[in-house]
């Protein structure tokens, strides 16, 4: 399935006076959106990606007039409630509403509450999420006329975003609402149970949207020292080991650090006793010509696969043993820094029982022996929080709490200052190395959070 793309750079947005700056997290699936601006003497930092936001005491409750989920939050300074739901399925599309009402004195503007950029006045950035089953559903289009205008005390509005159609079975989602946080539970009825028209929804809806996925979550995970890197979907692992830690130069002789970083391998292996499919593909980078760089790559993935069977039962997998040279490079060869990372073997598992994996979304893909690598930031329980410094400024960071769903967690980082904090572009991001041989621009995440129990 395919992949979601984090936005571009050039995305940020300020922050208004008493904005708020909010970071809805899913901690399991490796992503966390960020965002970035400015934050003003005496702001909460509470959400993402464009002006306004949730306020650190935004909560869900069980059930609204219109039967959805409640959040009772802050965008732009007001207090807001959002009843997300209930959402229906029509054939090949699920919608839902969005019930927006306020009870401040001022006018609130909802131009930029749900999405930014060239989609103003849409809900375009919401996420519908099926978490129990590592799902993503981007907005397709929707009935957001609303939007374009102020939501005033007495006088709610309402949001009507579609997206594709849920898989059979599926009785509740999570809703991602930029700047304001992830609403669990929100109820999946049938058609005859909402009080509005869906087919009206529908038809008014401009559904030339992106392709309707549903997108797989997927989860990544890279070692401290780039000695290997793995990333898993619904079908296969990928665990890429790197050629400079696991050879010793232009060479096929395996190095003393082989074994400790072929165990991650190893250990993925030994999640499926039935065994499937195990592809091993070496690759190197463009430094010598390509017949040199062919048989220096096939050399070394036989010599992984060789070591893997000393390791480890390979007798329940058919194996496919072969290099590529030069021709498929991860990232550009232009820097030694680049040539590094595409000299590497990649290890693919395609079980033939992938529910054998024991393994939840959140667990660790590393060898159970291995050690958590020491903090290199502050270190605090969620609801104290930590001071950070960002711009040479201190700000003040909190996870209040968070809340299971099936493999994942879902919770609010918020952020408080008592100065003003010019917010850079991906300030809580991995270092660019990490995030590269990921595939991942880093802009809105927030990938060097760690959650202990």
């Amino acid at each position: 399935m395919s992949s979601l793309t984090p936005l571009p750079p050039d995305a940020c947005a300020r922050l208004s006076r008493r904005g708020v700056l909010a970071l809805p997290a899913l901690a399991g699936a490796g992503a966390v959106l960020s965002g970035c601006g400015v934050l003003k003497k005496g702001d909460t930092a509470s959400s993402g990606k464009s002006s306004g936001a949730a306020s650190p005491r935004a909560v869900a409750t069980a059930t609204g007039p219109h039967g959805g989920v409640v959040l009772s939050t802050e965008y732009q300074g007001a207090p807001m409630t959002v009843e997300v739901g209930p959402v229906a399925v029509k054939g090949k599309y699920t919608v839902a509403r969005f019930h927006i009402s306020t009870d401040s004195k001022e006018d609130v503007y909802l131009s930029q509450a749900f999405a930014q950029l060239e989609n103003v006045g849409t809900t375009a950035d919401v996420r519908m999420m099926s978490l129990e089953q590592s799902l993503v559903y981007v907005e397709l289009g929707g009935n957001t006329e609303d939007l374009s205008g102020a939501v005033t005390k007495g006088a709610p509005k309402d949001a009507f975003p579609v997206f594709g159609a849920l898989n059979d079975g599926v009785h509740s989602v999570e809703m991602l609402l930029p700047n304001m946080g992830v609403v669990v539970g929100v109820p999946v009825v049938k058609e005859a149970e909402v009080d509005f028209n869906v087919d009206d929804v529908i038809a008014k809806a401009n559904l030339q949207g992106p392709d309707p996925g549903p997108f797989k979550l997927e989860r990544a995970t890279v070692s401290m020292d780039g000695s290997s890197d793995t990333k898993q979907d619904e079908k296969s692992t990928t665990v890429t080991v790197a050629g400079d830690v696991t050879f010793a130069t232009d060479s096929d002789q395996l190095s003393t650090q082989a074994d400790s970083v072929l165990a991650t391998v190893v250990e993925q292996i030994k999640k499926f006793p039935s065994g499937g499919d195990l592809t091993i593909t070496g690759h190197t980078d463009d430094v010598a010509d390509d017949a040199h760089n062919q048989d220096l790559s096939e050399r070394r993935a036989k010599a992984v696969s060789e070591r893997l069977k000393k390791l480890t039962d390979l007798s329940a997998w058919k194996e496919s043993v072969s290099g590529k040279g030069e021709s498929s490079p991860r990232v550009p060869n232009d820097t030694d820094e680049r040539r590094q990372i595409n000299r590497r073997v990649e290890i693919t598992l395609t079980p033939s029982k992938a529910a054998e994996s024991s393994a939840s979304p959140s667990a660790s893909e590393a060898p159970s022996s291995a050690t958590v690598p020491d903090p290199a930031g502050p270190v605090g329980k969620g609801p104290e929080g930590v001071d950070v410094k960002v711009g040479g400024k201190t700000m003040h960071m909190t996870i209040d709490h968070v809340v299971r769903v099936g493999g994942y967690l879902t919770g609010k980082v918020v952020l408080t200052s008592s100065e003003a904090v010019s917010m850079p572009v991906a300030p809580f991001a991995l270092p660019g190395k990490m995030m590269e041989m990921r595939g991942l621009s880093g802009v809105w995440y927030v990938s060097s959070l760690t959650i202990h129990q």
